[in-house]
């Protein structure tokens, strides 16, 4: 990609989950003509928050992604630059009881966790979560405990995860948990509003096609040409091959080593007012909670997020949320649920409400084709390179690319910086853009 005297090039960025929003602001503020295609409706991915109205009181749910954790440095940035509030959930991620076993406090599974980590870091070498937990050893509740927390926020099975998530995964300090006022989704609606006219909705992209002088990006609608391209599309979608995009060999193969998470949510109405709470089921692998909305008082709706392959066959997802609601009751006798059809909700795409319960799955939405990523035990640092680096003006962004924030919000908007300063870094100067 190059720059011609006073011309902007021309980039489209696939994509307006947040990698591609976060690549075709800092772009757009160099002042590179971009244009973002997105297959959806709405921006914002993988993120969608939606109003629902529960005991005549207006509640936003997280359909996708929801917590705003320690380390969010580019989140918290980019919802400063906007004037977007947080709100603290009066509740933590990090800190979960256990509800078939109670008897396991948070301070001992915390000690496991911590254990855990400090042997994979002395391994030496890399390997599973499900083999560091087989080599400790540790009594049968307490090595359950810690593998439906890792399947759970892995949304992958053990087995399949590398053993380097526990330095994330296996942390249980109780820091605190925040949401943006109003839902998440909310940082994507100022970035679009940035971009203007730049968004095109309903772009269904089917192949990108490397050219001497550029890019042919082809629609279903139609074709255009431009100077370089972000891919900011889910893995799930670049693994199906979904989506014609040029793949060098690396990539290809580093791409391969990723294990491809799989969750389902679930939203439903409370009767009573609660307290916060965080409860986590080993033998579903799923966990409960009730947070403070930006009322500042808690929410009378329960959500629930499983996690893995396993547990959403487990809870017969595909047959509904019927036997997660169940599931939920059963271990969150503290609650009292809302009668059927009590929460109202003005539902947009893959819309599945049953009574009274709210389910959201993204293994069978054919733009995502999966929640969100893991490295695998096997992904080595040249795979992690291949990831990150570009081919060119063909550059990549998406939350399964960010080395210390994979499968997170802030790896997403961390890896569409990335992605954007690596085309600008070929279009210099830059003064003459402005």
């Amino acid at each position: 990609m190059s720059i011609s005297a006073g011309v902007a090039p021309k980039v489209a960025v696939l994509g307006a989950g947040f990698a591609g929003l976060a690549a075709a602001t800092r772009l757009a503020d160099a002042g590179v003509e971009v244009t973002v295609l997105e297959a959806r409706k709405r921006i914002g991915g993988r993120v969608w928050s939606e109003q629902v109205e529960v005991q005549d009181r207006v509640c936003t749910i997280e359909r996708g992604a929801e917590f705003v954790l320690n380390g969010y440095q580019a989140f918290r940035a980019l919802g400063e630059r906007f004037g977007l509030a947080l709100v603290d959930t009066g509740m933590s991620y990090y800190v979960r009881s256990l509800a078939e076993t109670p008897s396991i406090t948070t301070e001992a599974l915390a000690h496991a966790g911590q254990r855990a980590a400090e042997f994979a870091r002395d391994l030496g070498r890399a390997a599973s979560v499900d083999e560091v937990l087989s080599s400790l050893g540790f009594p049968e509740e307490v090595d359950q405990a810690l593998r439906a927390r890792i399947e759970i926020s892995s949304a992958a099975p053990a087995v399949e995860v590398s053993a380097r998530a526990l330095d994330q995964i296996a942390s249980f300090a109780p820091l605190p948990s925040h949401r943006l006022a109003g839902g998440n989704q909310r940082l994507a609606t100022e970035l679009g509003r940035r971009l203007g006219a730049a968004i095109r909705l309903g772009e269904v992209v089917t192949a990108v096609e490397e050219r001497e002088d550029g890019f042919r990006v082809r629609t279903a609608t139609g074709e255009a040409h431009f100077d370089g391209v972000v891919v900011a599309l889910p893995l799930g979608v670049l693994l199906h091959g979904a989506v014609d995009v040029p793949l060098n060999p690396d990539r290809r193969a580093a791409m391969s080593r990723l294990t491809q998470g799989h969750a389902a949510k679930l939203h439903v109405p409370l009767a009573s007012p609660v307290a916060t709470s965080a409860v986590m089921s080993v033998p579903g692998r799923f966990w409960t909670w009730t947070a403070v909305d930006d009322a500042g008082t808690v929410a009378p709706v329960m959500t629930g997020f499983a996690g893995s392959t396993p547990a959403l066959a487990g809870l017969e997802i595909a047959r509904g949320p019927r036997q997660w609601v169940d599931a939920a009751r059963s271990i969150r006798p503290d609650l009292t649920f809302a009668d059927s059809r009590s929460m109202r909700t003005s539902m947009g795409e893959r819309t599945d409400v049953d009574g009274d319960a709210v389910l959201t799955t993204w293994s069978d939405d054919p733009f995502a084709l999966g929640a969100y990523a893991a490295h695998s035990a096997d992904l080595t640092a040249a795979d992690q390179r291949a990831l990150e680096g570009g081919a060119g003006a063909l550059t990549f962004a998406g939350e399964y690319i960010d080395p210390d924030f994979t499968g997170l919000m802030e790896g997403a908007l961390r890896s569409g910086h990335r992605a954007a300063d690596a085309l600008l870094a070929r279009t210099r100067p830059l003064a003459c853009l402005r």
